[in-house]
């Protein structure tokens, strides 16, 4: 399937702001780390820049995968899971390879098991995680998303899917919450409670689930559209986006997943609807857009070089220098990356497009 048939506009936008919110995300908790204080407290937060990555992902793998079953009656698991290894994989084991290779740190058994089986998630959550590039954390969640959902999409009949979907959401937003009271309650076990924690705030199935349900919508033409696409919503929506983002707003319960159905009901809007002629996209953010993968999993690596070689104060200037070496050697590193490594491995990928 070739994705030019499908695509989606300004959704490279998105990425690109989820990639550079992210990056600066972690330049900040470097600077805390070592001063003790974050220059820009007001900054957008940067967990919720990986909680956008899940949204889209969701969103347009289920559009995609409905798309295929559309145009040619079926979907093709091993083509899609074929696109999907030489998209992520290569640059993946990459960043492992140069993480340990180039930097003073020697992974536990543990650790490499994890990372290598691509499920660093769990290594995270177990408190072994890659410490070099933690980050990656979240190309497990998107791996294992990979791998079970398409067989959802194949076994459940399409008039049921957005059923499931809720369900799921709804699970896995609750789980979480209903393991912890039982562990307060009657188990009393800290690591049990530390490891709860820590896996279901990153592994957000629940707002991948969002992006798919999202997705769903928006392939089938459905008519939840109708009030989704309602102007109204969408401001408000678009406004309370800003302003808990912009705020970093934490509720006691929930604030990934309200997060989540406010990316979801903006990118409906702004990338699908016909009704707003709205155009976000421009050179620079399709640019940043494209190569946002590869922002996303060379940053940690250029962040500890920096600290390393750097002179790093904290002042201004010394802020100034900081943001533009990390920012500029990442997209650098990233740019020179898509065009050539990862170029090598998107052009076997294009035969399994149909």
């Amino acid at each position: 399937m070739e994705r030019s048939n499908y695509h989606i506009k300004n959704l490279d936008t998105f990425r690109a702001i989820a990639a550079l919110i992210v990056a600066i995300g972690h330049i900040e908790l470097f600077r805390q780390n070592t001063f003790g204080e974050s220059a820009f407290n007001w900054l957008p937060n940067g967990h919720i820049g990986v909680v956008l990555f899940f949204v889209i992902s969701g969103f347009l793998i289920t559009y995609l995968l409905l798309k295929e079953n559309e145009q040619y009656g079926q979907i093709s698991l091993k083509n899609f899971w074929l696109r999907r290894i030489f998209r992520i994989w290569p640059v993946y084991y990459l960043v492992l390879l140069i993480s340990v290779f180039f930097f003073d740190s020697i992974p536990s058994f543990k650790t490499i098991a994890y990372a290598l089986a691509i499920m660093p998630n769990f290594s995270h959550a177990l408190g072994c995680g890659w410490a070099t590039s933690p980050q990656i954390w979240s190309i497990g969640v998107e791996n294992q998303f990979y791998i079970l959902f398409p067989i959802v999409v194949v076994i459940v009949p399409k008039k049921q899917l957005h059923w499931l979907l809720m369900v799921i959401i709804v699970v896995f937003a609750t789980f979480p919450h209903i393991l912890g009271f039982l562990n307060v309650r009657i188990w009393h076990n800290v690591w049990f409670q530390n490891f709860n924690g820590s896996f279901f705030y990153d592994s957000k199935f629940d707002c991948l689930g969002i992006g798919c349900l999202a997705g769903y919508l928006y392939a089938g033409n459905h008519k939840w559209l109708n009030l989704l696409y309602h102007k109204w919503l969408f401001m408000v929506c678009l406004i309370c986006l800003i302003v808990f983002w912009g705020s970093n707003l934490q509720i006691p319960y929930f604030t990934d997943e309200l997060m989540a159905v406010l990316f979801a009901v903006v990118i409906l809007n702004i990338c699908t609807n016909p009704g707003l002629d709205i155009n976000i996209e421009n050179k620079v953010t399709k640019f940043i857009g494209k190569i946002s993968y590869g922002i996303y999993m060379y940053h940690w690596i250029i962040l500890m070089v920096a600290f390393k070689m750097l002179s790093i104060s904290n002042n201004w200037y010394s802020i100034f220098i900081l943001y533009m070496f990390v920012l500029g050697s990442t997209g650098l590193l990233a740019w020179v990356s898509f065009i050539s490594y990862e170029r090598f491995f998107l052009n076997i990928k294009k035969n399994f497009e149909r």
